[in-house]
């Protein structure tokens, strides 16, 4: 078998204090490289936070408000410095493919790709992802703020010798989008030893409902809240992981933790159910991490959820108090409704989203990429 030198490149965090789930992209295809062969010679960077330099770019430009653009050019400084770790790197580690996790980064790799074959990691579209923002729909024109975005991406995953969909639903959503892009379906791996069932969970005390999300307002925290209010504090307790700060109601505690901290395990381990009533989400890994640990989920009916979820869990609308408050009712007093779901997931997580599977996977993906290129 062909030895093959992968450079993983990841998004990393914009700006010191941010926490961007895609770092557990990263952890799961560590945690499976195991599996992968002892002819796989990895190198993992990340795109550092803004520095001075980029900053000034991102400065607002007063008396062109219509023409600042502030987006497309933060996507444009994030692409250029991932190129020049790129570049970097095809003399330091000389690598034969790379994997690069968030489309952006490819928008400046055109010529790049023609030296080194940059494969791009797709769980969601840059244009998509703009519009849920702001809440534009997709048949409205984009505003011009924005334009530049679309055929950047288009050109990126046009120019990807290979595009690797986290599911099903984002695959068909770039075959749409570019038909031109060259694609295939993998999903996210997740380190399984890391999040795995309690041997034996607790039958006294309150039920215990756990959530996890850097941004509490616009993963549906306050909905949350709304919908478990009567029965906080009384029969109900809400453990709140979350970024944002919040001033916690009685029955709710909350929570910080960075990731790979072992907080979130134990926590999932301890809950009963977990929630996300997200307003706009991708592959969310915190589904999967609930999922692995036999916790049933309820979240909503965005991105690629209902497909992560399977017979794992309940979708209801985003923003429905009533919906969210009735799927959380039908779970916390349904102990064997619990049960039965939470297998289910364990189930699905060790089919589809086992990083001791799905890692090999990918490094056959890449070596194909890489030999082909050869």
């Amino acid at each position: 078998m062909t030895d093959v030198n992968v450079l993983f490149l990841h998004q990393g965090r914009p700006r010191p204090e941010e926490t961007i789930g895609l770092l557990r992209a990263r952890h799961a295809i560590e945690a499976g490289l195991a599996n992968a062969g002892d002819d796989v010679n990895p190198t993992f960077v990340e795109i550092p936070p803004f520095n001075r330099w980029h900053r000034r770019w991102m400065r607002p430009v007063k008396r062109w408000d219509k023409l600042n653009m502030q987006s497309v050019r933060w996507h444009l400084v994030r692409s250029w410095s991932a190129r020049e770790l790129i570049l970097d790197q095809m003399y330091l580690s000389r690598p034969d493919v790379a994997h690069i996790t968030t489309i952006h980064v490819g928008f400046l790799l055109a010529r790049i790709q023609r030296r080194l074959p940059c494969v791009l990691s797709v769980d969601t579209l840059v244009t998509d992802w703009a519009r849920a923002k702001r809440g534009i729909p997709a048949d409205a024109r984009m505003p011009s703020y924005l334009k530049p975005i679309e055929p950047l991406e288009r050109r990126a995953l046009g120019h990807a010798p290979l595009n690797i969909a986290w599911t099903d639903t984002i695959a068909a959503r770039v075959r749409e989008f570019a038909p031109k892009a060259k694609v295939t379906t993998l999903h996210p791996g997740l380190d399984l030893e890391a999040f795995r069932p309690p041997a034996e969970r607790k039958t006294e005390g309150p039920l215990r409902v756990l959530f996890v999300g850097g941004r509490w307002e616009t993963k549906g925290g306050p909905e949350l809240l709304a919908a478990l209010a009567p029965r906080l504090g009384r029969d109900v307790e809400l453990d709140v992981v979350t970024q944002e700060a919040f001033d916690p109601p009685d029955g709710v505690q909350l929570h910080t933790a960075e990731p790979g901290s072992s907080l979130v395990p134990e926590l999932f381990a301890r809950a009963d159910v977990f929630c996300l009533p997200t307003h706009i989400d991708a592959v969310p890994f915190v589904v999967l991490e609930a999922m692995a640990t036999g916790v049933p989920v309820v979240s909503t009916n965005v991105g690629s959820i209902p497909e992560l979820l399977g017979e794992g869990g309940i979708v209801c609308p985003p923003g429905d108090v009533d919906a969210l408050a009735e799927a959380l009712g039908a779970l916390l007093d349904d102990p064997q409704r619990r049960g039965a779901m939470g297998d289910a997931g364990r189930a699905r997580a060790e089919r589809h989203y086992d990083a001791r599977k799905t890692t090999p996977q990918l490094i056959e993906l890449l070596r194909d990429v890489a030999v082909a290129a050869r």
